[in-house]
């Protein structure tokens, strides 16, 4: 692309009125307003200089001297780079170019008070985003004193050439760091062309190695800008995983909330259910006790003994306003092995809750693959077995409750049935249970 042609004749000097105006302005704003703040010390790079130059008061002073030695090496000219106070910089003559950041050869801002130039809006330079706290720029204008105007690759205009000054119209240093040295590597790759003959010691250089040069500098900043570019590409894929990460985490936290709380709202169902049905129970046995007919409570001395006597429960007792009963060992058979999950305490309450505990083979907070910290997810179940409770058929109600423990669904389970220890020859006294 030749950064020649959105260009009018280049400008290769100050005429003496535009000069003597531009001094006339700054001497009565300086007048006016002795508190404003002075111009930091510029900062400077001679090809000659191997070691690095005296710290200047430019902030990013390490970037911006590190891209001013790199072109000022390998073009064989010194460069320095200024900042002006209240966005005027004085236009320099000598065997220099000279660059001015956030500045104008000419007073934007008259007497400290009157906005000469405007601040427009410049949301990109040279094709990269600008900060939003910093993204307004100085606006073209036909004010005297003013430079040739420099137009970036979106024709916007970035900066302005005045003989061997290179003036940089939006705010360089209040951008990100890592952006600095690319801007002001894409506006020297700008102006320069323009600059380097007006130099009294580049007019004998031969203008294809000077191109040569250029061109090798130009490589070397889009290069930059392509590692750049793949770097923020990786930090925002890293951002979004990050945020995907967290979203499932917190989808997860919430999800666990929710299920504890449904669990608890399930058993306080069950309670109510059993309670209902014991009120039931009472109110038909009184009933038939007005009818004359026998109570059959007076068999229920019978029901402990009916639980000792079922299959797959070793003991049977009441304390503590419960039922607890003890199982043999509960065998599964899955995916043509057999594994053992140990032996269970079945707490029956007479209020309908139901807690399961494995006396010898829990896995963390697992007492089952269908029983986490003791409470059952019984499913479809739960009501039914809360209704037993609440008739006091507590033979009926362990039979399914035995069942649910030899049943084992991978469809739904909380913890694979794989994490127990595979069952022995010696273990086929247990229940055997089915997938």
């Amino acid at each position: 692309m030749d950064h020649r042609s959105s260009l009018g004749p280049r400008n290769t000097g100050t005429s003496p009125s535009a000069a003597w105006w531009t001094a006339l302005l700054a001497t009565i704003a300086r007048l006016l307003r002795r508190q404003s703040p002075p111009a930091a010390a510029p900062l400077r790079v001679d090809p000659s200089e191997t070691a690095p130059g005296a710290p200047a008061g430019v902030p990013h002073a390490e970037l911006i001297e590190a891209v001013l030695r790199r072109y000022a090496t390998l073009l064989e000219v010194p460069l320095s780079f200024r900042t002006g106070a209240n966005g005027y910089s004085r236009p320099v003559r000598g065997d220099a170019v000279h660059i001015h950041a956030f500045a104008l050869p000419t007073p934007p801002v008259l007497f400290g008070a009157w906005q000469r130039v405007p601040l427009v809006l410049l949301p990109f330079a040279h094709g990269i985003p600008l900060s939003d706290a910093a993204n307004r720029a100085l606006a073209l204008g036909v004010q005297l004193g003013r430079g040739r105007p420099l137009l970036d690759r979106d024709a916007h205009a970035v900066g302005e050439t005045l003989g061997t000054n290179l003036y940089c119209l939006f705010d360089l240093l209040r951008q990100e760091a890592a952006w600095i040295p690319v801007l002001l590597r894409r506006h020297l790759d700008l102006g320069l062309p323009h600059l380097l003959p007006a130099l009294p010691a580049r007019k004998d250089v031969q203008a294809n190695r000077l191109e040569d040069r250029l061109r090798l500098l130009r490589e070397e900043t889009e290069a930059l800008i392509r590692a750049r570019q793949v770097t923020l590409r990786r930090e925002a894929r890293e951002t979004y995983v990050r945020a995907c990460q967290e979203r499932v985490a917190e989808e997860i936290r919430f999800l666990q909330a929710e299920i504890a709380f449904l669990e608890d709202g399930v058993e306080e169902m069950a309670r109510r259910i059993a309670a209902d049905t014991r009120r039931l129970t009472e109110g038909r046995r009184r009933l038939r006790l007005l009818y004359g007919e026998r109570d059959p409570a007076e068999s229920g001395g019978r029901e402990l003994e009916s639980l000792q006597a079922l299959p797959g429960v070793r003991e049977a007792r009441v304390q503590d306003g419960r039922i607890s009963l003890t199982t043999a060992p509960i065998l599964v058979e899955h995916e043509g092995r057999r594994y053992c999950l140990g032996r269970f305490q079945l707490d029956l309450h007479f209020n309908g809750d139901v807690r399961i505990l494995n006396l010898t083979d829990r896995i963390g907070p697992y007492d089952h693959p269908h029983v986490q910290e003791g409470r059952p997810c019984l499913g479809p179940v739960r009501e039914g077995v809360a209704k037993l409770l609440g008739e006091f058929q507590f033979v009926a109600a362990t039979e399914v409750l035995i069942d649910f423990l030899r049943t084992v669904n991978p469809t739904d389970w909380r913890l694979p049935v794989l994490h127990w220890p595979e069952a022995g020859h010696e273990a086929g006294r247990g229940v055997l249970a089915a997938t």
